[in-house]
C-alpha cells in the first residue's frame, strides 16, 4: 500500500480519455476505495450495487464532461470481507462485459497483490496487469515471491511502474554517459513553473 497505484490508474484512463479512446475506469478497491476518495466522489452507488444487482455501469457511473472519462466509484458499505467473491462472481462478469461493448479501455484500480486475493481473484477478467512498485520501498523479495506464485497474474503483466523514483540515486546504477544522469538536472523543466521556483528556493 501506498505505491502510487491509484495515481497511476487514475493518470494513465486520464490520458486515454483525453487522447480520445472511449475509457472506464472502475475503483474496484472495494476494501479502500481510495480513487473515489481522492477524486471526490459522492456517490450512494456504485462498483459493488451494480454488480449484486445485475446494473449496468451507465446507472452507477458519471461521466468527466472535460476529458470524457467515464467513472466508476465504490462506496464504503463498512466492513465486507468477500470482496473477492464479488470481484471474481458471474455479476462480475456480466458487468465487464457490458462495459465492453462501450469502452476501448477499461482500467481497473484494484487492492494491492501482497495483502489480499482480490487481484487473483479478479484475474481471469483481466486482460493484463500494470504492476506498480514504489522506488527504495517495494521489497524485491516479496515481489518476486508473489508472481512466482502466482503465474497466472505474472503472466498477464503488460508492464511495470517504479513509482516515486529518486532521481539523484538513480544516476549511480546507470552506465557511463547513460542518459538517466541528467534526468535530475533538467527534472525543474518537467515542473510547473510554480513548482520548480519552489524547489529553486528551497
Amino acid at each position: 500500500p501506498g505505491e502510487g497505484k491509484t495515481t497511476v490508474a487514475a493518470n494513465l484512463a486520464g490520458l486515454l480519455a483525453a487522447n480520445g479512446s472511449k475509457t472506464l475506469l472502475v475503483d474496484g478497491d472495494l476494501r479502500k476505495p481510495g480513487l473515489s476518495r481522492s477524486l471526490g466522489m459522492e456517490a450512494e452507488q456504485g462498483l459493488m450495487e451494480a454488480v449484486v444487482s445485475g446494473q449496468t455501469w451507465q446507472s452507477v457511473g458519471k461521466i468527466d464532461r472535460q476529458t470524457k472519462l467515464a467513472i466508476v466509484p465504490a462506496v464504503p458499505r463498512g466492513h465486507f470481507s468477500h470482496t473477492s467473491e464479488l470481484l471474481s462472481s458471474a455479476g462480475m462478469r456480466r458487468f465487464i462485459d457490458n462495459a465492453k461493448e462501450t469502452f476501448e479501455y477499461i482500467i481497473v484500480d484494484l487492492p494491492p497483490l501482497g495483502p489480499v486475493v482480490d487481484a487473483k481473484a479478479f484475474a481471469p477478467l483481466a486482460d493484463g496487469f500494470v504492476l506498480v512498485t514504489e522506488w527504495g520501498r517495494t521489497p524485491r523479495a516479496m515481489v518476486q515471491s508473489i508472481l512466482s506464485s502466482e503465474s497466472y497474474i505474472a503472466n498477464k503483466i503488460v508492464g511495470v511502474v517504479l513509482n516515486k523514483v529518486d532521481l539523484k540515486k538513480l544516476a549511480k546504477y546507470g552506465s557511463i554517459g547513460g542518459s538517466e544522469k541528467f534526468f535530475d538536472r533538467y527534472s525543474s523543466y518537467y515542473l510547473e513553473k510554480s513548482e520548480a521556483r519552489t524547489k529553486a528556493n528551497t
